[in-house]
């Protein structure tokens, strides 16, 4: 597919029973599927580290990270998952650290190069940053791959715990880094955190 929203023909639906989606990917793309009733297998295959929203006119989508490979039903007007499976491992990759005292003004409170594939989910599920002492005002850390930023977490006004954000799931593959980065104006007394990513191999 072209790194765009993809509408498939009549033909596409009716005369395959696998689509397999390939291609690089710069954003969420959505793929629209016309209301016949059959049975259909779709995989993200893109690379880029976004997910593809499969719905039928008017419909709900139905979310499709990368790897992700999953049956669904078309009865007509409704798209339902059958059965859904990863081409990916499903092993957990947690990685975590620790940071004593207030971070300094951009300082990198981790660097690291993944040593295997690695992938985050879309909102980086399940991942926690603490601190010992609460944030003054909203304090926003960065996550990047290779120096490009893919999510944050933010510690709001009086909070020890923080809240995670990332609006496409992100692949990493070996020798890629993994960056975390304090903001560029320090809090005045959010200290002591610990960190950890959830992540899948």
């Amino acid at each position: 597919m072209t790194d765009a929203d993809t509408t498939l023909t009549d033909a596409q639906m009716l005369g395959n029973m696998y689509l397999s989606f390939t291609g690089t990917l710069t954003a969420a793309r959505a793929i629209i599927v016309p209301v016949h009733a059959k049975l259909i297998l779709i995989e993200n295959d893109t690379s880029g580290g976004f997910a593809l929203n499969v719905y039928v006119p008017s419909g709900t989508p139905i979310v499709f990270n990368p790897g992700d490979l999953k049956l669904l039903y078309c009865d007509g007007t409704h798209l339902k998952i059958v059965a859904a499976a990863s081409t990916t491992s499903s092993s957990p990759y947690d990685i975590g650290c620790n940071v004593a005292g207030i971070p300094a003004a951009n300082a990198v409170l981790l660097r690291y190069p993944m040593p295997r594939a690695v992938g985050f989910p879309v909102g980086m599920t399940n991942s926690r940053a603490i601190a010992n002492t609460a944030a003054t005002a909203s304090t926003t850390f960065s996550l990047k791959k290779n120096g490009t930023l893919f999510g944050t977490f933010v510690f709001a006004a009086a909070a020890s715990s923080a809240t995670f954000t990332a609006v496409a799931a992100m692949s990493f593959s070996p020798g890629d880094v993994l960056t975390v980065v304090a903001p560029a104006t320090a809090d005045t007394t959010l200290a002591d955190i610990a960190l950890v990513l959830a992540g899948t191999r």
